[in-house]
C-alpha cells in the first residue's frame, strides 16, 4: 500500500482544527500543513498539530504537499480549488462545495484539466445509520418506499460571515442544509428529478440572508417522494435532536434525524443505535486516505455533489416560480 498522503489546509478556522485533530489521531505519522490569510493562524495550527506553516495560499499551493484541504467560507472555494488544481494538488473542499453551479463547474474544469482528484468533505454521506436503513430496505422490512420525511430545526445563533449575503450566496438550505440534502438523497435511494420549495412569507427579525427556514418536496425517479424541513430559526428544546420517518407499503422506519437511533416496524421489528462516529467524520477521513492509497475513487464523487447543488439551486428557483423545478 502507498504511503500516507501529505495534506495542507487552506484556511485555519474551527472546522480545519476539527479535521486536523482527527487526522492526527487516526494517522499519527501523517504530514500536515497550514495556510491562511493570516499567517499567525497558520503558525498557531502548525504548532498545535506539529505541522508546517506557509506564508500564503500561493506558497502552500506551490509546495510539494499532495492534497489541498480547503476549509475557508465557500465563497473562496472556487479560486482556491483552481489555484491548488493548477499546481497539481488533489483537492478536498468543505461543504458546501461552492455558492452556485457556475463556480462548481469552474472547479471541475480545473480538476479535470490537471487530472487531479476532487471531493467534498461531506461527512453525512458516511453516517453509519444510512447503511443500517439501506439494509432494512433491501430486506423488504417495510416493503416499497413511498415517502421519506426528514426534519431538522434549531434556533441557532448565526453571526460573522454567515450573515453576509455575498459570502453566503444562499441561505440556510445552501450553507447548512446541503448536509441534509445529502442525507435526503441517500435515504431516498433514488435520483431526485424535480423539487418545489416554500418558505415563510411574513417579516420577522433574522440575521440570515435569503432564508433561515425552508420546506422542500422532491419527486424521485422510483416514483416516491421526499420532503425536508430545515430551519436555523425554529426553536428546539432538544437542541437539534428531531424525529424523521420513512414510510413504506408494509411499514415504516422512525429515526432520529442525526442518526442516533432507528426503529423499524413492518414485516420485522428492529431497533438500532449509532453512537460511535454517528456523524461520519472518522469514516469520511478513513475513506479519503485509504482510497487515495489504493487508487480508488474518492467518495462522494463530484457528480453526486453537483446533483445535490443542482437540487438546491432548483429549490431556490422554485421559491420565485412557485412550481416544481427540474434538477439537472
Amino acid at each position: 500500500m502507498a504511503q500516507l498522503p501529505s495534506i495542507c489546509f487552506f484556511g485555519c478556522g474551527y472546522i480545519a482544527k476539527r479535521h486536523a485533530k482527527l487526522l492526527r489521531k487516526l494517522y499519527p505519522g501523517i504530514t500536515l500543513g497550514f495556510s491562511s490569510l493570516y499567517q499567525q493562524d497558520a503558525l498557531e495550527y502548525a504548532s498545535i498539530f506539529n505541522g508546517t506553516a506557509f506564508k500564503s495560499y500561493e506558497e502552500a499551493a506551490a509546495s510539494d504537499y499532495d492534497i489541498a484541504f480547503i476549509t475557508t467560507p465557500h465563497a473562496y472555494h472556487k479560486d482556491l480549488a483552481i489555484l491548488a488544481a493548477n499546481n497539481k494538488k488533489h483537492v478536498i473542499v468543505e461543504k458546501p462545495a461552492a455558492r452556485n453551479l457556475k463556480e462548481f463547474d469552474a472547479i471541475i474544469k480545473a480538476v479535470t484539466k490537471n487530472n487531479v482528484r476532487f471531493s467534498v468533505a461531506e461527512n453525512y454521506y458516511f453516517k453509519p445509520f444510512i447503511k443500517t436503513i439501506h439494509k432494512h430496505i433491501a430486506k423488504g422490512s417495510i416493503g416499497t418506499i413511498l415517502y421519506v420525511r426528514l426534519t431538522k430545526h434549531n434556533h441557532d445563533i448565526i453571526s460573522g460571515w454567515r450573515t453576509d449575503a455575498r459570502l453566503m450566496g444562499g441561505g440556510a438550505l445552501l450553507e447548512g442544509g446541503c448536509h441534509w440534502v445529502n442525507e435526503l438523497v441517500s435515504l431516498s435511494n433514488a435520483k431526485p428529478l424535480e423539487v418545489i420549495a416554500v418558505k415563510p412569507q411574513m417579516q420577522y427579525p433574522t440575521t440570515i440572508p435569503f432564508e433561515d427556514t425552508i420546506h422542500i418536496t422532491v419527486k424521485c425517479s422510483n416514483g416516491s417522494f421526499a420532503t425536508l424541513f430545515h430551519s436555523w430559526y425554529v426553536p428546539n428544546t432538544l437542541k437539534g435532536v428531531a424525529l424523521s420517518k420513512i414510510y413504506g407499503t408494509e411499514g415504516s422506519i422512525t429515526f432520529e434525524s442525526n442518526g442516533l437511533f432507528t426503529v423499524v416496524k413492518g414485516k420485522r421489528f428492529a431497533m438500532n443505535f449509532s453512537f460511535r462516529d454517528f456523524l461520519g467524520f472518522r469514516a469520511m477521513h478513513q475513506s479519503f486516505i485509504e482510497n487515495y492509497r489504493t487508487q480508488k475513487e474518492w467518495e462522494p464523487n463530484w457528480k453526486r455533489i453537483r446533483m445535490e447543488l443542482s437540487l438546491i439551486e432548483a429549490a431556490y428557483r422554485s421559491l420565485k416560480t412557485n412550481r416544481f423545478e427540474r434538477i439537472e
